[in-house]
């Protein structure tokens, strides 16, 4: 797969694509609403960080002008505090014409695991591991890529960078799983975006995106009464790439969660 597909899936993993069932604590039976983006994002933190940890899927697809379909698949674990976020992640793609490929992270506070597709090279020993403080170009760009996956899977990150340029358009009552949950459309300006960060990097990422014209994301995010995510759905037009459809899902909330390091004999 092209590094800039497997660079695009992980930025997209999560987000504003999260979603829970279940926790640490019986959901209260009112639902609150909230129409301003700082109020949500506050709300959605707090419970978080009491919480803790959840688990989540991913499912998606991407279908480009000539047809060619991907899709991706991904189960995995989050542990949200307000010193780190950890995150056990596997991810299989499906490519029009491949073979199925098969990717693992796990992120923890002192390294960075990736699994590489299995090649029939390095088979028994298929999990690379990266110090977060190495100089390495190649560790770099894993780093970047690790950094990317964890501040998208603790979805108030994502939403409280760009604040200033996302709203609130329509907030509805609904049920999800048998939970009620209120129905947020969520809308970013990327121009506004753009002008308001103050990350030059993104900045120019921003940028580019607007002059490809791709101007604003919409996405759906449900949340239950208790302030926790239950779902999210977002369909995005990528100039000259294709449609990319993403839906996610968390469970779990607050429940024990496994992230650990893989076997020392499968690290090389």
């Amino acid at each position: 797969m092209a590094s800039w597909l497997s660079r695009l899936l992980a930025v997209l993993l999560v987000t504003g694509a999260v979603a829970g069932c279940g926790g640490a604590e019986p959901a209260p039976a009112t639902l609150t609403r909230y129409y301003d983006i700082g109020e949500l994002i506050t709300a959605v933190s707090a419970q978080q960080r009491v919480d803790e940890t959840a688990r989540f899927t991913l499912r998606g697809e991407l279908t480009g002008a000539q047809d060619a379909r991907l899709r991706f698949t991904g189960a995995g674990e989050v542990r949200i505090s307000d010193a780190d976020v950890e995150l056990a992640f596997t991810q299989v793609v499906t490519q029009s014409g491949a073979d199925p490929q098969e990717t693992g992270f796990v992120v923890l506070p002192d390294a960075v695991y990736l699994r590489m597709p299995a090649d029939g090279g390095n088979d028994d020993r298929p999990w690379v591991r990266v110090d977060p403080s190495s100089t390495d170009p190649a560790d770099q760009q894993m780093i970047a890529l690790a950094n990317q996956l964890t501040e998208r899977a603790d979805l108030t990150v994502t939403l409280a960078r760009y604040a200033d340029a996302t709203l609130i358009s329509d907030a509805t009552d609904d049920v999800i799983g048998g939970d009620p949950a209120v129905r947020y459309t969520i809308v970013t300006d990327l121009a506004r975006a753009a002008a308001t960060t103050a990350d030059p990097a993104l900045r120019e990422q921003l940028e580019q995106q607007v002059r490809s014209g791709l101007d604003r994301i919409t996405s759906t995010l449900w949340v239950d009464a208790a302030h926790r995510p239950l779902r999210s759905a977002a369909r995005q037009e990528l100039p000259g790439i294709g449609t990319l459809v993403v839906t996610s899902s968390y469970r779990d909330w607050g429940q024990a969660a496994t992230i650990a390091p893989p076997p020392e004999d499968q690290v090389r």
